[in-house]
């Protein structure tokens, strides 16, 4: 808690500018307390925490602040209240909102004067919560901006493979239908957006990583563009690099055998899985919705195609519900909506059969004005 009021009833706002002298004067001269429950509270001055409020008894108080703060949660906070504060957007530090019984980290106007909830998430939440919490908003008229901490292994900038905890994925964010996750690291003072994400295997992604400090940042929030022609071949050669991984693994460690779908699908269309062609195993947007590599369903594909005599050119309606189907897949509209995208593409390659080879240029072509156009 960095917000407190005073024996006078004033707010009183902690921040790293004040020095450890007059922290510890204030602390023997002045009493604090919680701007909720009025209890009087500690005032905590550490080597381990930013100085910071904290409840004498968790019982004091209904609606807690979380007094179990991170450094992290802490330094972060303060330095977007501070760095809305500069821009002129008289924000709020820790606002409790009585009607729905939430307090946002921040609470500030938008450039319409909307009241726009700030949340600056250290630690997992749960989906329930998390809608929960966006439905409180909303009765308010609030629109909610949640910024997640920066994952621990996003350090370098570029084109590269992540991993996304379900923590995480909630966050994603959508411009011009490119999936995108603005986070905050307050130790180097940075916002990393994880932008174009594309969806690989399980909690595996392709995305390009951008670091824009604080002070370059601006309200609202920068939106990251999508990437160039020649970034996503790079994004190309890294989904051939895990595919061949990907591979490499199933074959060694898969335990299903026959009833594999992909070794199946292989075996029935005598297919080395180290040789196939570049346009099995493509990313798409929309994979996700399968659960499962791309490469596991476009391989069941050919082979549904060839096991049916269905030509991919009539891989639509009904027919591709019964592919799902066959083929144990989620039968979902997204995941119909991303085979049907799939056989489109096929069809713009002039792919009739899983034999034919296709240029790389050409592939890349096809698929990056697919990707610019979703």
């Amino acid at each position: 808690m960095l917000v407190a009021y005073t024996d006078e009833n004033e707010p009183f706002i902690l921040n790293s500018g004040i020095s450890q002298t007059t922290l510890q004067q204030l602390r023997k001269t002045k009493k604090f307390y919680c701007p909720q429950c009025k209890q009087q509270l500690l005032f905590k001055i550490g080597s381990l925490k930013i100085p910071h409020f904290a409840h004498v008894s968790k019982n004091d108080c209904e609606n807690l602040f979380s007094d179990r703060e991170s450094e992290t949660h802490l330094k972060g906070k303060e330095q977007l209240y501070r760095f809305f504060s500069d821009l002129g957007l008289n924000p709020q530090l820790e606002p409790y909102l009585t009607n729905i019984q939430q307090r946002p980290d921040i609470l500030l106007e938008d450039s319409t004067q909307e009241p726009v909830a700030i949340e600056f998430q250290c630690s997992p939440i749960s989906s329930e919560s998390l809608v929960s919490r966006n439905n409180g908003y909303k009765f308010e008229k609030i629109s909610p901006i949640w910024i997640p901490n920066t994952p621990d292994h996003i350090v370098k900038k570029g084109i590269q493979k992540i991993t996304l905890s379900k923590n995480y994925q909630q966050f994603q964010l959508t411009s011009n239908h490119h999936p995108y996750l603005m986070t905050y690291n307050p130790t180097v003072r940075q916002f990393f957006y994880l932008s174009n994400i594309m969806f690989l295997h399980g909690n595996t992604f392709l995305s390009k990583v951008q670091a824009l400090p604080l002070t370059d940042q601006k309200f609202p929030f920068y939106i990251p563009k999508p990437i160039t022609k020649n970034e996503y071949k790079q994004f190309l050669l890294i989904n051939q690099q895990v595919k061949h991984n990907y591979l490499q693994a199933r074959v060694l460690l898969s335990r299903s055998g026959v009833n594999d779908v992909l070794l199946r699908s292989a075996y029935e269309l005598r297919m080395n899985l180290n040789e196939l062609p570049n346009y099995i195993g493509i990313p798409l947007k929309g994979s996700e919705a399968l659960k499962v590599f791309s490469i596991d369903w476009q391989l069941a594909l050919f082979y549904f195609s060839q096991t049916t005599q269905i030509e991919i050119s009539r891989m639509k309606g009904q027919t591709i519900d019964y592919f799902l189907k066959w083929a144990r897949f989620p039968e979902t509209k997204n995941a119909h909506e991303v085979v049907f995208t799939y056989c489109r593409l096929l069809e713009n390659l002039s792919v009739q059969h899983v034999y034919q080879t296709i240029q790389e240029e050409k592939l890349l072509k096809v698929l990056y004005n697919h990707f610019l156009a979703m």
